[in-house]
């Protein structure tokens, strides 16, 4: 039986399962859960591109068909960006999209500099600091709870949620039933959350998203309810994971690889952060893998794939793809594109909307971390292992379509 996922020992380090797979197995066949693995670049984009034959809509496919909103959602199949195709996802991403334009994007620059530096200063005099649970995690719920119009300081209530949300992953669809009892307990909670506020909302709008959701339409349409209830989930729990682990991951390669930290460091423009942001959303996609299903079966390369067979689309191998991207499994901050762009953030009609903020935070946590903290260095126990780099201890994110690390402890000057 073909094994479609990285071994749980090689989480920080699926490079190799990845190459291994693209030569011997690129379209490989699960067939304990009748579900296909795709690792190739051009395979990968091509799948992401095509809609009508590899649908996001797991859950309801026959219904969003037949009209552009589905009907009667339940709690789990509940209609969003990520499980919706057209001509229903494009409604949907018309009306949230009025808050997501480069201009309202802009204007949070200054505000996520102040959170960043804010964050800092609490950790600088102790010469130490754990990188997500004072950073690189309360830096995009602050600025994402603050674009939403709830209280910044329910962020730990925020967390519990998206632990809950990245460990119920399972690539056994045997263990669903479990998996979807969980999920469906977060959604539930969220939806005591939020729904009041909502409510709210609509009788006193403010100067918040929520508000403007409220508000806005496209082709005539306004979001429902439930339609609102579904972003506020996707953009807290969603958003902010991945550019927690866009923080993480591009501060774990530079100390991983000392000669990229020290071209960085001797760039005093910081005229490179954004191509590291770059780098580290090909070399650790923050998103390893999507999902999606076969709509009235399809060929991908010479392979057929039949009608209701899951994909595995592995972002994170596309990546690492050796014939689009030279010396693919180096971390280099100064790599120019050839031509071809990483699907860190997806491809096609669900590119992530969220990507210029993720962008903006990043770049900005990285320049204040860069600035402010010198001898930036790996925190670890005298004695403990160093593996390729790293400090065996540790510890990668339970997850199997998310890529990054719990905890990064680090000691600075």
């Amino acid at each position: 039986m073909v094994n479609i996922y990285p071994p749980p020992q090689q989480k920080l380090d699926p490079f190799k399962f990845y190459a291994n797979m693209r030569l011997s197995n690129p379209i490989a066949y699960d067939e304990k859960n009748n579900v296909w693995g795709i690792f190739r670049y051009y395979d990968v984009q091509s799948i992401l591109g095509d809609y009508t034959h590899f649908s996001s809509e797991p859950v309801y496919p026959q219904q969003a068909k037949q009209s552009q909103r589905p009907s009667r959602p339940t709690t789990f199949s509940r209609p969003s960006l990520l499980k919706s195709d057209p001509p229903y996802h494009r409604v949907l991403r018309g009306v949230i999209a009025s808050g997501f334009t480069p201009m309202a994007i802009a204007q949070l620059e200054s505000r996520i500099e102040d959170v960043a530096n804010y964050l800092v200063d609490k950790v600088i005099k102790n010469g130490q600091m754990d990188l997500i649970k004072d950073l690189a995690y309360p830096l995009p719920v602050t600025v994402i709870a603050e674009l939403l119009g709830v209280p910044v300081e329910d962020r730990n209530i925020f967390q519990v949620w998206a632990d809950k949300l990245v460990s119920s992953e399972t690539g056994d669809l045997n263990e669903l039933p479990e998996s979807t009892k969980n999920l469906l307990t977060i959604q539930s909670e969220m939806d005591e959350y939020f729904g009041p506020i909502i409510d709210k909302r609509s009788k006193d709008p403010k100067q918040d998203l929520i508000s403007s959701l409220i508000k806005a339409e496209a082709d005539g349409t306004h979001l429902t309810k439930e339609e609102i209830l579904a972003f506020c989930t996707l953009l807290l729990l969603a958003g902010h994971v991945t550019t927690v682990n866009l923080i993480g991951n591009a501060v774990l390669s530079l100390l991983q690889y000392p000669e990229q930290f020290s071209i960085l460091s001797t760039n005093s423009s910081f005229s490179l952060i954004p191509y590291l942001v770059e780098e580290t959303l090909r070399f650790r996609s923050p998103v390893q893998a999507v999902f999606r299903i076969t709509n009235n079966g399809a060929k991908v390369a010479d392979q057929t794939i039949e009608q209701g067979q899951g994909v595995v689309i592995w972002l994170g191998s596309a990546n690492h793809d050796e014939k689009v991207f030279p010396n693919p499994d180096k971390f280099d901050i100064t790599r120019s594109p050839h031509g071809h762009s990483h699907v860190g953030f997806g491809h096609g009609l669900h590119f992530c909307l969220g990507a210029p903020l993720a962008r903006l935070e990043g770049k900005i946590a990285l320049q204040v971390i860069l600035k402010r903290l010198s001898n930036l260095r790996f925190d670890y126990e005298e004695g403990t292992e160093l593996v390729d780099g790293l400090p065996q201890d540790i510890k990668p994110l339970h997850s199997i379509f998310f890529h990054g690390v719990s905890s990064l402890p680090l000691k600075f000057g």
